[in-house]
């Protein structure tokens, strides 16, 4: 296939599994949502890369304090440059390692839950990351756009972002990306998302020096 596919598989044993989501669903009703905005990695005050269980233990009970009752997460999917603040995503089913183990992403949400904070996704369906060694876009091997996970031409390719974009016409596609959202409300027990680079998915011309006026 050409290339070396470079990745990391998560199966601990089972005395280092997460035990269960017990505290139940926040319930908030639309009119009274307070979202509070967080990257994870970026939340400590030293100058390190902040972890899941250190935000879920210092930073949550604050945002609870605050009055919030949702906190979105930015950069939670795996992706590769750091510098992208977590939207050049090289894996969309796998929390960023950088800030933990899938079982610290669940304590997390578990943490919030307790506190009757909902926690929203960033996610990233809009692009994926040009990464052909550690990412979606390997797949890509000359095969036609009906038959591809990505657009040819410009419509495939987001120059601004250095990114590839989904052909969102494809079943395998679709299948692909709803299966993602599931895959975080099941397994990762979130509560909703917040979906990133709309008006790229939306226009064919991504909205690459465009004007929007609201008229």
């Amino acid at each position: 296939m050409g290339g070396a596919f470079n990745g990391n598989s998560w199966g601990p044993p089972p005395h280092e599994t997460f035990s269960g989501f017990k505290a139940p669903r926040p319930h908030v009703a639309k009119d009274s949502l307070r979202i509070y905005e967080a990257h994870v990695g970026m939340s400590s005050a030293e100058p390190v890369t902040s972890s899941y269980t250190a935000f879920a233990d210092n930073v949550l009970p604050r945002v609870k304090a605050m009055g919030y009752n949702a906190v979105q997460l930015m950069a939670i999917m795996e992706h590769s440059y750091y510098g992208s603040f977590g939207y050049h995503v090289t894996a969309p089913f796998a929390v960023s390692s950088r800030s933990g183990s899938p079982e610290d992403f669940k304590y997390l949400v578990e943490k919030a839950h307790s506190l009757g904070v909902m926690v929203l996704v960033d996610l990233v369906h809009s692009h994926v990351s040009t990464n052909q060694t550690d990412g979606l876009n390997g797949l890509d091997l000359g095969q036609s756009q009906a038959d591809n996970y990505f657009c040819d031409g410009d419509r495939g390719y987001h120059w601004l972002w250095d990114s590839r974009l989904y052909n969102y016409t494809g079943w395998e596609v679709q299948r692909y990306l709803l299966s993602n959202l599931r895959w975080w409300v099941e397994e990762y027990n979130c509560d909703g998302f917040r979906f990133d680079g709309v008006t790229s998915m939306l226009y064919h011309h991504h909205g690459l020096q465009m004007e929007f006026s609201g008229d």
